[in-house]
């Protein structure tokens, strides 16, 4: 079997354990087809200016309700029924394992953003004005809350306790999400950079403009979700390097 094939694999059959969990079975399906039928309902009528913002925090909210919420249960229940530590005695190197384990997890959450971004624009919302700048908060809005998912597993001693673990990522975002159109500049901008809100804010640029969004004078238009979105990659990173184990913590 060749490098490659041995991940693949892998990945195969980690997505069939996806679906097999209750709350994962509901992060891949019931939150993008909840968001599309709340959207139906309630932006329909929306003005192509307010797209942009709506779609940047709903692509924030469903980062957090399925790719880190899937990604912090998913390793931790791995590693505490010892699935780590047998894939890691197998063929596969420790990047392959980690990126068998992942990689369903992020097809996973682009099909869930591809669902939910044609959806809304089926009903009404307006194509991107710079669709790469939308890519790219997409891609590492998902790769970065695939990671906050793992640095909070490598703290958590058993699914169970990811119920508290999980809190302080959860607060940050939700605190982002809900301070981040408050008029103050201040307030706005410390709410910039909490969390997913940094690649929140290219996909909100990326959609209707680089006027839009989280806007300050003396940044450059992206800067600001860059920079952020890139504090928090070495802050989950370092976690993860520091924490991460392939048995069960005591």
């Amino acid at each position: 079997m060749t490098v490659m094939a041995r991940p693949l694999r892998l990945g195969l059959a980690e997505t069939k354990l996806l679906f097999r969990g209750k709350i994962t079975l509901f992060s891949a399906l019931v939150a993008p087809v909840g968001l599309c039928v709340l959207s139906w309902f309630s932006d329909r009528d929306n003005p192509p200016e307010r797209w942009g913002p709506l779609l940047g925090s709903r692509f924030v909210l469903l980062l957090l309700l399925s790719v880190f919420m899937t990604s912090m249960m998913v390793f931790t229940g791995r590693r505490q029924s010892l699935v780590l530590k047998r894939l890691r005695t197998s063929e596969l190197s420790d990047a392959g394992v980690i990126a068998g384990i992942t990689a369903p997890m992020v097809v996973l959450g682009l099909g869930q953003l591809l669902l939910y971004f044609g959806f809304c624009v089926a009903i009404g919302a307006p194509m991107p004005e710079n669709p790469l700048l939308v890519l790219l908060g997409v891609v590492l809005g998902v790769f970065t809350a695939l990671a906050a998912g793992m640095a909070t597993a490598a703290l958590s001693k058993s699914v169970e306790a990811t119920h508290i673990t999980s809190f302080p990522v959860v607060i940050l975002v939700m605190t982002g999400l809900f301070l981040q159109d408050v008029a103050n500049e201040a307030v706005a901008l410390g709410a910039s950079v909490m969390p997913l809100i940094g690649a929140g804010d290219l996909v909100v640029k990326g959609w209707s403009g680089a006027a839009a969004g989280a806007a300050f004078d003396q940044l450059p238009g992206v800067s600001l979700g860059l920079a952020s979105t890139a504090l928090w990659a070495v802050v989950f990173g370092l976690v993860i390097a520091g924490f991460f184990r392939w048995e069960p913590r005591p």
